[in-house]
């Protein structure tokens, strides 16, 4: 019975590598803040990554389609039954996150006899003002992370730190237009989706840094195979749901 933790530790261990191998060469998620409001984006193949949770929330993953959709009927019912027994306002990332989502992850991989769910979500709440905007991230394992102006999830954590890096190095524009911040957004997922197809140890080598022209080359390549995606909650949408899609021909006007 003494040697029961150890085994534990070592089973968790194992569940993580396993996920995190499975995650590695999912699509990064891209969130990003603008002068209208929040966007998050990625390239997929075909399978809708982004989706409306409630009227100023929104969400995006990678990982296992069935436990995306499972989690995201979660956290969307959880929402809707919340804003109808109680009131809209009641309603808020917070809630969803520390009480629903976070609780589910954690509890899911730490019981090992049981099936982890393969996944890591991105969640966006539009504020009341640009200051209260919120990106939440949610490991699989229940980990979550708050970010204000940008967030990304990407296959293993040095990925996510280096589109991180990329995106804090860019100038803070109060003004950026949705425009320059689809532009923005797509170099940081460019920056995921390559080095995700290299080894670990390779992404701190210096002469593995991408370029901006690498960066474009890498988004056409993808779009051959797949489509941009891209949603937003803007402040100046009418009526109480702030979230859209984005249509082909907005993305577009984002493309050198």
């Amino acid at each position: 019975m003494r040697d029961e933790p150890y085994r534990w530790i070592e089973a968790i261990q194992d569940r993580r590598d396993y996920i995190e191998d499975q995650l590695r060469v999912g699509s990064p998620v891209v969130g990003l803040t603008y002068n209208e409001g929040m966007v998050l984006l990625t390239i997929g193949r075909g399978q809708r990554k982004i989706f409306e949770v409630h009227d100023r929330i929104a969400l995006s993953a990678i990982g296992h389609p069935a436990d995306i959709e499972r989690l995201r009927m979660l956290v969307t019912d959880t929402a809707s039954v919340q804003g109808f027994q109680n009131a809209t306002e009641d309603v808020n990332l917070h809630r969803l996150t520390n009480f629903v989502l976070a609780h589910t992850f954690k509890q899911a991989f730490e019981s090992i006899v049981g099936e982890a769910y393969i996944i890591k979500m991105l969640l966006a709440e539009l504020g009341g003002t640009s200051e209260q905007n919120r990106f939440t991230g949610i490991n699989y394992d229940g980990n979550v992370r708050t970010d204000a102006a940008f967030s990304v999830i990407g296959g293993t954590e040095a990925i996510e730190t280096r589109m991180q890096n990329y995106l804090a190095a860019a100038s803070e524009d109060a003004d950026r237009t949705l425009a320059a911040a689809l532009q923005l957004g797509l170099e940081a997922w460019a920056i995921g989706k390559e080095l995700s197809s290299r080894e670990a140890e390779d992404m701190e080598s210096e002469d593995t840094e991408i370029d901006t022209e690498q960066m474009h080359e890498i988004i056409n390549l993808a779009k051959e195979d797949g489509e941009i995606e891209a949603g937003v909650l803007e402040t100046t949408q009418s009526g109480t749901s702030k979230f859209r899609l984005l249509e082909t021909q907005e993305i577009e006007t984002a493309l050198p």
